[in-house]
């Protein structure tokens, strides 16, 4: 009987673009379209020039393109730093509490720019490591997160499996890529409790080990074929305890998990979408303003209303605890009608923090994943009651959804309308495209033109 690592591989290693169902290339395209919004979106943020200035080592060469700067650098420390820029703002998509964008994408992207890859040839890459990736973050993901946390245990197995795509490897060469991933896995969600930054970094490092990991096994290094089901395997380390699956990875090329992929409306964390969305809804659609609120009851999941972070309720000091806390979102959501990042760094605004003070979060074992039950008590005695426990029906969004998304974060990018829509096109382009220099050229910041080979030049929109 194969083992996990050894069915994903399989998977991996033969993925052809053209076999794939349209509907899933069409969410490869829709999950990179935003994750580059998101991260063109987050470049004055500070978060990716930090990882740049981190990897930068003085030279001009590199194989892959430096997304914040437009400088260049070698693959690994280009998808380390791509990735912190993508999660900048923390509006990344979603499945289940892993955030595979932040760390498929970089790491496809500078596999692809290493290997002068085409764009049919990188979508599958993304799609591969999507795909195998929540293959064992699906099942895992609720015995291992919180204290570990999924980006940064199941994200080095999504870089390799894209990488190794893209690189072409074969079978063996993609199992020992995959296992030298799973070996690299890791990342705790302190972080959350205590406001500071190692989670703006952590898909980073998955990335660039995932990367790195495709990249050994390239070169010859071999990885254990039970590097998840084994004694002291992944599953033992992360998860210790649970019985193993049996059946994990089998149903690949079968079911699609990139189609459950959801997105974030709001610069918060995944399981304050919900409720701040409900809370915009009180303001929006039933026109409920922050001043007739007496108290504002809301019933959570249990496991994500006391996750690190969430249930933080002040001071704030710093957009690390606006963005996780619960109250903070929800309050900003229904005074401002919606959750922008600059309202993220408003740390003492009058009205989010007296609304605060009349909400009460209800952790309940009942309540589902991602869902919300709001009860607003207002200041003549009614009460207005929303119920939001369908997240796929809010969250995951069609085509026009995301691009509709892209152009409401259009001010806070440094691209002009114009420019948006040649991003569009040049993801729609890509399953037919020689070359990323399009995408690039799109993407890069406009004062640096983009280089796809040495002796090779073009400028940016």
């Amino acid at each position: 009987m194969s083992t996990a690592i050894q069915r994903m591989a399989e998977f991996t290693a033969g993925l052809d673009l053209a076999s794939v169902p349209a509907a899933v290339v069409a969410r490869a395209q829709d999950c990179l379209l935003h994750g580059l919004v998101v991260g063109i979106a987050g470049r004055d943020i500070g978060f990716g020039e930090t990882a740049e200035a981190a990897v930068y080592d003085g030279g001009a060469g590199g194989s892959a393109h430096l997304l914040t700067t437009g400088g260049r650098a070698g693959a690994v420390p280009a998808a380390f730093a791509n990735s912190a820029l993508l999660h900048a703002r923390a509006q990344e998509d979603t499945h289940g509490t892993f955030h595979p964008g932040i760390v498929t994408i970089p790491a496809a992207l500078a596999a692809a720019e290493n290997a002068e890859a085409d764009g049919a040839t990188f979508l599958a890459g993304m799609i591969a490591g999507y795909e195998v990736a929540t293959a064992v973050s699906d099942p895992l993901t609720e015995l291992t997160t919180p204290p570990f946390r999924a980006t940064g245990l199941y994200g080095p197995l999504a870089a390799a499996a894209a990488a190794a795509r893209v690189f072409g490897l074969d079978r063996p060469k993609t199992t020992s890529a995959l296992a030298l991933a799973a070996a690299f896995a890791g990342g705790t969600s302190e972080t959350f409790a205590a406001g500071t930054d190692e989670w703006h970094y952590q898909g980073g490092v998955a990335a660039a080990n995932g990367l790195m990991a495709a990249l050994l096994a390239r070169q010859g290094a071999r990885g254990s074929v039970h590097a998840l089901e084994g004694r002291a395997g992944f599953i033992d380390s992360f998860a210790r305890g649970a019985e193993k699956p049996g059946c994990l990875a089998d149903r690949l090329g079968a079911e699609w998990r990139i189609l459950d992929v959801t997105f974030k409306p709001f610069p918060v964390c995944a399981f304050n979408q919900i409720p701040a969305l409900g809370a915009a809804k009180l303001a929006c659609e039933e026109g409920i303003r922050a001043q007739d609120v007496v108290t504002l009851d809301l019933k959570v999941n249990e496991r994500e209303g006391t996750y690190p972070g969430v249930g933080y309720d002040g001071p704030f000091t710093e957009v690390a605890q606006t963005l996780m806390s619960v109250s903070f979102g929800v309050a900003t959501a229904l005074v401002h009608g919606q959750v922008d990042y600059a309202a993220l760094q408003r740390f003492a605004d009058p009205d989010v923090l007296s609304l605060m003070r009349r909400i009460t979060v209800i952790p309940d074992p009942a309540q589902p994943p991602k869902s919300v039950a709001a009860t607003a008590t207002l200041v003549d005695g009614r009460q207005v009651r929303i119920v939001i426990d369908d997240a796929a029906k809010e969250l995951s969004w069609s085509r026009d959804g995301v691009r509709e998304n892209a152009q409401r974060l259009l001010p806070e990018m440094d691209l002009t309308a114009e420019q948006l829509n040649r991003l569009f096109a040049a993801v729609d382009a890509l399953p037919n495209a020689a070359d990323l220099s399009v995408l690039l050229a799109a993407v890069l910041p406009s004062c640096r033109p983009v280089k796809i080979h040495a002796d090779e030049s073009i400028p940016a929109p």
